[in-house]
């Protein structure tokens, strides 16, 4: 195994390095080294995908069901005995004939929702003004329940209330921090990590502390442009004064410009390293095992559906280079500030 991962890491370098994809390498690489056309390079990547695609099922299955100890089935136990009080002193709070009913009512019209719907061979997916539409009509029930428990179960509601407080109270921050500390621009508030990241980065040198303080600026009014463009999304949509074929979500576009950002190997022989973001990536992605789209909306439809773009992230290349090290031990050390400063 340890092998078979070495082989890996190489070849994804040589790939990156010499504008090379996955499969010309691992060619190269063998004892027969064949020339290929490019229906056959074609066929090759895409064997190697699908292999990759079994693979990785296969170690998923492994690690969630044939690991010993058994780590999923003591998560889920230990997660059933934390929430056992909670949810007996729920049972005796709420009248659970009435919420089964409610919930049995906005899962049946959910999916008479998602559905999707018009003319056969024409039909159209929901869009993120139906699933607004069903929250409205389901608010009721959720106001009826929430109701039930803050005043019937007093102890369920003073600890969550005591559980807002405390979560609230990791994020606050203080007002006059001390003249001598060394302040990250970006400040991380959570606990023995935010003095472990302020450590590393007076570590840095003067040039090095400009260039970081540059880039989380620059990420942090991007966050700030990502959040405000959702908010506004989302306020359109509910007013009725904007149609949206993709819902908000700074989060979400978060992770899909790692997606998009993510190397993937070249489409041929030798050529240059591709991106997640790239058309005929996202077009590949839409289909299923049989080469046919696998969703309603193809590619080009979805990119003429969005008529207005989140901001693009900005470069932090040096942060990571010159933070990551000190981050990847802290997270090592399970978050102890003085264990990641010492060592």
């Amino acid at each position: 195994m340890k092998r078979g991962r070495a082989e890996h890491e190489e070849c994804r370098a040589r790939s990156k390095e010499q504008e090379m994809s996955i499969v010309a390498v691992i060619m190269a690489m063998s004892p027969p080294s064949p020339d290929m056309t490019d229906a056959q390079h074609a066929n090759a990547l895409e064997y190697l995908a699908l292999n990759l695609g079994v693979r990785d099922r296969q170690e998923i299955v492994r690690v969630l069901c044939h690991r010993n100890p058994d780590h999923l089935s003591t998560a889920i136990r230990d997660g059933v005995d934390a929430y056992t009080p909670m949810i007996r002193h729920v049972h005796q709070a709420v009248n659970l004939s009435d919420t089964v009913w409610d919930f049995e009512r906005f899962v049946t019209d959910m999916l008479k929702m998602s559905k999707p719907s018009g003319p056969k061979g024409n039909e159209k997916p929901p869009g993120v003004e139906d699933y607004v539409d069903l929250l409205h009509r389901h608010q009721s029930s959720s106001h009826k329940f929430l109701h039930q428990v803050a005043k019937n179960a007093k102890e369920v509601f003073a600890s969550w209330r005591e559980y807002v407080h405390m979560a609230a109270a990791q994020f606050k921050q203080d007002e006059t921090p001390p003249a001598s500390a060394t302040v990250v621009p970006d400040k991380i508030e959570a606990g023995g990590a935010r003095q472990a990241m302020e450590d590393a980065f007076a570590k840095l040198s003067e040039s090095d502390r400009e260039a970081v303080t540059m880039e989380i600026e620059a990420y942090q009014q991007y966050i700030h442009d990502l959040h405000a463009a959702s908010a506004a999304r989302i306020s359109a949509v509910i007013r009725r004064t904007h149609s949206a074929a993709h819902g908000p979500g700074g989060y979400l576009a978060r992770w899909q410009q790692l997606m998009d950002s993510t190397p993937v190997t070249p489409a041929t022989a030798r050529g240059p390293v591709r991106r997640g973001g790239d058309k005929s990536i996202k077009k590949a992605a839409r289909k299923d095992v049989d080469g046919n789209e696998a969703g309603f909306v193809t590619e080009e439809q979805a990119e003429k559906a969005i008529d207005e773009k989140t901001p693009d992230a900005p470069s932090v290349v040096e942060s990571v280079r010159l933070l990551g090290p000190a981050f990847r031990k802290l997270l090592a050390d399970g978050g102890n500030a003085s264990d990641a400063g010492g060592r």
